[in-house]
């Protein structure tokens, strides 16, 4: 008996034990989930007072600049990380809030007819003990107002909610009641000049982006241009604008002074050209571009140098051949440039080096020498021409009633070269050097009688220079001398006279 008794009593103990442990167990999860509970009910006051925070600091800036740049926007899982102009960086909670059939009181923003914000409670403006609408935002002390950041608390199965951090709470509605307060809704991105905030309550704050500006030039990606004396450049530009419409910008121009400028707007929204005159007398300067939008501004500054090249600006003449010839000028611009002229008879070779201009000519076949006008204008600027030279061509005729030319002849030589069978130099008592160039390389003297009179002759690319020496005459009277010269196959006696002491006397 006593033996069953124990058996008895150790089988009933075993069953009130398994009662025992499965109460604790009940109890252990009940407690889990009212820890779970409070846990998420904490982090749902804590989210809130965070967004009541982050609010009243956007309320701030709107409230005493009107606006607020957000610089970067970065999207996460449970709202937007915005970092401000100022540096300052605040996270827009929102997507939690509102779901899953919740219940909230939705705590916003309003802006009065004086332009200032006001908290609302679920729609209604929040009012303090005196019936006063409660600022929002006003944390610099705009008017003499400090206004402070709503906070809220659960408590003994309420919603609390205090408007002087916390000293003091007047109390929303049970928690059986409401299943929490809430702030945000969402974020609407699609505008790239603005974000709208969205609040429960259906409030939409507008916060304009950061309007970043950048000043490009079309086609003048350099700081530096090259510009001639008295050009008339025109400079094109483009204005990006990063977060606004480029209708919107203001572009002006600023000189140094040595420098003008006039803007042409062209017919796309930030497109224009900036024509720039340099002066007379070239000198080194700059320009200033100026591109304002909404507040900011970019600036672009040019500078100019001078386009050089070789030869020299001045008009230069050159001769060819009157049959089929090659003629090559020397060049050395320092920029990008272009050559035209007018007529069919001259043509340029593609192999035209760096440092020189390579022509070709048609054989010419009339009776009269032919000019061309080569002009030189740079590609950026086609219709300013920085230099010209004449190309000439000789005629087919052996000697062509232009074929003589007098040059660096010492004082007192003249030439006479109308009568093309007998031209006449005229040389003083004193004697002295001449040089007659003849387009024609075929030339030889054949006779020269007098040791009073010496000569050579020098062949060119497209003719010969004849250099003439004369002795002095020391006598009283004139002397004449006569040599031949023989250009291809013409003879010409060319006749030189030259004056006596007395004459010149």
């Amino acid at each position: 008996m006593r033996r069953r008794f124990k058996a008895g009593v150790t089988g009933a103990l075993l069953v009130l034990l398994a009662m025992l442990c499965g109460c604790t167990g009940m109890v252990q999860d009940e407690l889990a989930e009212t820890h779970a509970k409070l846990a998420e009910l904490q982090a749902l006051v804590d989210s809130v007072n965070t967004n009541l925070q982050t609010l009243d600091l956007i309320v701030s800036k709107l409230d005493t600049t009107h606006t607020i740049e957000p610089g970067t926007l970065k999207e996460t899982e449970d709202g937007y990380e915005v970092s401000f102009k100022d540096g300052k960086k605040v996270f827009i909670a929102y997507g939690k809030d509102g779901k899953d059939g919740r219940t909230l009181i939705p705590i916003g923003v309003l802006q009065d007819t004086d332009s200032l914000y006001y908290w609302t409670v679920d729609g209604e403006w929040w009012l303090d003990d005196e019936g006063n609408k409660m600022r929002a935002g006003a944390t610099d002390g705009v008017d003499g107002v400090d206004g402070i950041a709503p906070q809220v608390k659960v408590e003994d199965g309420f919603w609390w909610i205090s408007h002087d951090g916390g000293k003091t709470f007047d109390k929303l509605a049970s928690c059986e009641e409401l299943d929490g307060v809430g702030v945000f809704s969402g974020i609407d991105t699609s505008d790239p000049a603005k974000i709208v905030l969205k609040l429960l309550d259906g409030t939409a704050l507008e916060i304009p982006r950061m309007t970043s500006l950048k000043v490009s030039f079309a086609g003048q990606p350099m700081d530096t241009l090259l510009i001639a004396a008295g050009e008339l450049l025109p400079v094109p530009y483009e204005v990006t604008v990063e977060g606004a419409d480029a209708g919107s910008v203001v572009v002006t121009a600023g000189t140094d002074g040595i420098y003008s400028s006039r803007l042409v707007a062209g017919s796309e929204p930030g497109k224009g050209t900036a024509l720039v005159q340099a002066p007379a007398v070239f000198s080194e300067g700059y320009i200033l571009l100026s591109a304002v939008c909404d507040g900011y501004s970019a600036v672009k500054m040019i500078s100019f140098k001078e386009r050089k090249i070789s030869p020299a600006a001045d008009t230069i003449k050159v001769r060819m051949a009157s049959g089929s010839d090659t003629l090559s000028v020397a060049y050395l611009p320092n920029f990008a440039f272009k050559v035209s002229w007018e007529g069919d008879w001259l043509d340029m070779a593609q192999n035209t080096s760096k440092d020189s201009l390579i022509f070709m000519s048609k054989p010419n076949t009339t009776d009269t020498v032919r000019t061309c006008t080569v002009k030189v204008s740079p590609t950026d600027n086609p219709d300013f021409v920085c230099t010209t030279f004449v190309v000439m061509q000789a005629t087919e005729s052996a000697v062509p009633e232009v074929s003589y030319d007098l040059e660096n002849a010492d004082e007192g030589f003249t030439f006479d070269g109308s009568d093309i069978i007998k031209p006449t130099l005229n040389a003083p008592a004193k004697g002295g050097n001449a040089f007659i160039w003849i387009n024609q390389r075929d030339v030889t003297v054949t006779k020269c009688d007098t040791t009073r009179i010496k000569t050579t002759v020098v062949p060119d690319h497209v003719g010969s220079t004849l250099g003439i020496s004369v002795v002095a005459n020391d006598s009283e009277t004139a002397r004449k001398d006569t040599i031949e010269v023989k250009i291809r196959q013409v003879v010409v006696n060319l006749i030189i006279n030259q004056a006596g002491k007395a004459a010149e006397e």
